[in-house]
């Protein structure tokens, strides 16, 4: 009877292994968990770019929690010691002085690089407590910690005023902690950067210097790491990638765009960093938005837009496996420009243009000049600033190659035979200062036509017909008689253009009339990144 039993269980037992095993092997790959072992994105805060320097001399770091202080050992945080202040400076070890709120470098300074060690110790707290009775600092040094008395710029009166005590000299990587008020409350002199974070999972407020030079203040959060270079601070914020994208998210594209198009756009975001432009500089990505994206840490923040990044939780966009080089814009007017018509260079292949005139029509802009106001805007322009006279010509001479309407040669020229003429399309945006390159030009002149009705009417006119035929105007200089006997001679000139950016890549205002057509962020971005894919970053 046991036996049967026995059996019995076991034919059972052998029946649920069978159906877990063939239910297994029904459900497809892409609804089976995915492993994800989130990275960190290293973005560069206080950097040198291309495009923009953002070094810092001094740094003012605010936190209503106070501060954790160490290094980083990998991508793990170690300790050293901890402050209960709630904003500090971090400066290079460098001679200066603390001026209206602002460590300023000065040979005559009262931050002096040459200090007095009372002792060595093998703890902060032991260190703290002897510097504290001289009134003095901490230093981490290789091997521990000292406690340092006095700080001066000469090594002459750093050891007159030490009493006999050993003098440590000043190094390129060394770093001052000081607060608030300019008092010196630790060094770090053992060769590593500094790390720091704000204590109990708070915020870091750090003031951040736009393109345009001034100064806002933003709550960041993650860890932070200092290093020096040239006598200058070099920060980076260490962060998750998913809090990297929600960060980015927030002010790059805000809550106005479907949920398809921000999704699409959480995948690009994430992408950026794992593309990792800078990692010859030791960071992944910048601050710049002109060079990579917008990062104002929690600023702008929303659940919504988060809610959105989880959705896509780990999703990249690929190319043969790798991350792509990820470009977006407001609109390309109808039709992306290719990379290799925008910049130059070699093609990319998913970089390349693809057309959607059923779908996009595209922020179309239109400016018109007189003769004056042209040759006034133009040579206001630095590209434009050697012509001389106001008999300016505009002409066309080549756009992308893959089908697209940017311009990649324009020649503009005057009277007095002064010729400029502009390569790729990105270069003569930037020259003529419009919103893309996408734009013809029409030269016109007003006068009297002969209608169909058999009335002579006054009208704009950007041809007219004469002995040799019909002949368009392609500048100010230019002036034809008719066959009625009358000269014409253009006096307004007319820029039509579409789109507003570069046109490269992703376009917000396409993105957005396919999602209104039904089309997931997944067919979104194959459609502006030709032969791309959706992998998961590891």
């Amino acid at each position: 009877m046991r036996s049967r039993s026995l059996n019995r269980l076991l034919s059972l037992a052998l029946a649920i292994v069978f159906c877990i095993s063939a239910y297994a092997a029904a459900v497809p790959a892409s609804a089976k968990t995915v492993v994800y072992n989130e990275p960190n994105v290293r973005v560069g805060m206080y950097v040198t770019t291309s495009l923009l320097d953002t070094r810092h001399f001094s740094s003012l770091n605010q936190s209503a929690n106070g501060f954790e202080l160490g290094y980083l050992q990998g991508e793990s945080f170690r300790k050293l010691f901890s402050l209960s202040e709630k904003a500090i400076i971090i400066v290079p070890q460098v001679n200066s002085r603390f001026e209206n709120g602002k460590c300023v470098a000065d040979e005559n300074g009262n931050i002096g690089a040459y200090s007095a060690v009372i002792g060595k110790f093998s703890s902060y707290s032991s260190a703290l407590s002897a510097a504290k009775s001289k009134n003095g600092f901490v230093a981490v040094v290789n091997g521990g910690y000292e406690a340092r008395a006095y700080s001066s710029n000469s090594a002459e009166a750093a050891k007159k005023a030490s009493g006999g005590r050993s003098v440590a000299s000043p190094s390129a990587s060394n770093i001052f902690i000081l607060s608030s008020d300019g008092k010196i409350i630790a060094s770090i002199e053992n060769g590593k950067p500094l790390a720091l974070r704000a204590q109990n999972g708070g915020a870091v407020n750090l003031p951040m210097r736009h393109r345009s030079g001034s100064i806002n203040y933003y709550d960041y959060s993650g860890i932070f790491e200092y290093s020096v270079r040239d006598g200058r601070l070099w920060m980076e914020n260490i962060i998750g990638l998913e809090d990297y994208t929600k960060c980015v998210m927030a002010n790059e594209i805000g809550t106005n765009y479907s949920v398809e198009t921000r999704k699409a756009f959480a995948v690009l975001a994430r992408t950026v960093p794992l593309y990792a432009k800078h990692s010859k500089q030791g960071f992944d990505v910048c601050t710049n938005s002109a060079c990579c994206q917008v990062y104002h840490g929690l600023y702008r923040m929303s659940e919504e837009n988060n809610q959105i990044v989880d959705a896509t939780r780990g999703l990249f966009c690929a190319y043969k496996g790798a991350p792509i080089m990820v470009l977006y814009h407001n609109s390309n007017g109808g039709a992306s420009c290719s990379s290799v018509a925008a910049w130059g260079g070699t093609e990319v292949p998913y970089l390349t243009t693809v057309f959607q005139e059923e779908y996009e029509d595209g922020d179309k802009w239109q400016r018109v000049y007189t003769k004056q106001e042209f040759y006034k805007y133009l040579t206001s322009r630095n590209s434009f600033s050697k012509l001389s006279d106001e008999e300016i010509s505009m002409k066309i001479l080549e756009t992308d190659p893959y089908g697209s309407s940017y311009i990649t040669i324009l020649s503009v020229s005057d009277g007095s035979g002064n010729v400029v003429e502009i390569e790729t399309s990105e270069d003569v945006r930037s020259a003529c200062g419009f919103s893309s390159a996408n734009f013809d030009v029409e030269f016109s002149a007003k006068t009297k036509v002969l209608t169909s009705n058999g009335n002579v009417e006054e009208r704009n006119v950007t041809s007219v017909l004469t002995a040799n035929g019909i002949e368009e105007f392609d500048g100010f200089g230019e002036s034809y008689k008719t066959v009625m006997g009358s000269s014409v001679t253009p006096d307004t000139v007319t820029v039509n253009g579409s789109g507003v950016g570069h046109g490269v890549g992703f376009s917000a205002t396409g993105s957005e009339k396919l999602s209104k057509d039904g089309y997931s962020y997944k067919y979104i971005l194959e459609f502006f990144f030709n032969g791309t894919t959706l992998e998961y970053a590891h």
